[in-house]
């Protein structure tokens, strides 16, 4: 008589199941529950100007948006997409690949693969988290590093010739900014998509926004005590005031 815990239609219970049968059952539902933690992360501790979303075919998806407000990369707005390996966490470093050409010393101009692996040679499931990886990918635009470089071009450039390369840098802004409005070729309705600025559409939901409309209440309801007009509190005190004005 077989003494390990059963599941009523016979088969083994999970706690009877070794740690490698365990993985080979069980191992993807773990593994997206520790990537959509991580986005939880991100969305609990944002990083500004960095913006993502998970792809609706595969939680190892993610495709993102930077906007760069400083520094010598002003005014850029790169896509990217960060790809995260099959055996995460217990693989290597997630890979970002940028969707156009930036140039950068330690972004690959041609693929856009931006170099991670010296600041994660070897990914720690414990210490490292994606949240690290999207605020280094922002960082290396914020300070420059040359440092064994993939595009030497650039890094040359940098080193030597600083305005020459402000100038490559303002090209490869020009260039992405209108690669961001081509629509995606992924299949994917989690795609970031960017759109062409609309005066009138902006303008109604700025409308919206900024100037809702306020619901007059009538005399009727105002003798049953609901509260009418509109009320603040004075700076530095608690005493209120209020207007009977709507506007």
């Amino acid at each position: 008589m077989s003494l390990e815990p059963t599941v009523p239609d016979g088969r083994k219970s999970p706690l009877s199941l070794s740690r490698e049968e365990v993985h080979s059952k069980y191992g993807c539902f773990f593994q997206e529950s520790t990537v959509l933690s991580e986005y939880c992360q991100l969305l609990e501790q944002p990083i500004p100007g960095v913006y993502v979303l998970t792809s609706n075919l595969s939680p190892l998806i993610w495709y993102g948006l930077l906007l760069i407000k400083i520094g010598l990369y002003e005014g850029a707005v790169f896509k990217f997409t960060v790809s995260i390996p099959m055996n995460y966490p217990e693989g290597g470093c997630p890979r970002i690949d940028f969707q156009s050409g930036v140039y950068h010393p330690q972004v690959d101009y041609d693929t856009g693969l931006l170099e991670s692996k010296r600041q994660f040679p070897r990914w720690r499931r414990d210490v490292n988290k994606l949240r690290d990886l999207l605020l280094f990918m922002k960082n290396s635009f914020l300070s420059v590093d040359c440092d064994k470089p993939v595009n030497e071009e650039a890094a040359l450039l940098f080193a030597n010739d600083k305005p020459e390369y402000k100038e490559r840098v303002k090209k490869s802004i020009r260039e992405c900014k209108q690669v961001v409005l081509e629509k995606s070729d992924d299949n994917d309705p989690h795609a970031i998509e960017i759109g062409q600025w609309h005066h009138d559409v902006m303008k109604s939901a700025r409308e919206l926004i900024f100037e809702p409309e306020y619901k007059t209440i009538s005399e009727e309801d105002a003798t049953k005590g609901l509260p009418s007009g509109l009320s603040w509190v004075k700076p530095n005190s608690y005493t209120p005031f209020s207007s009977d004005k709507n506007h």
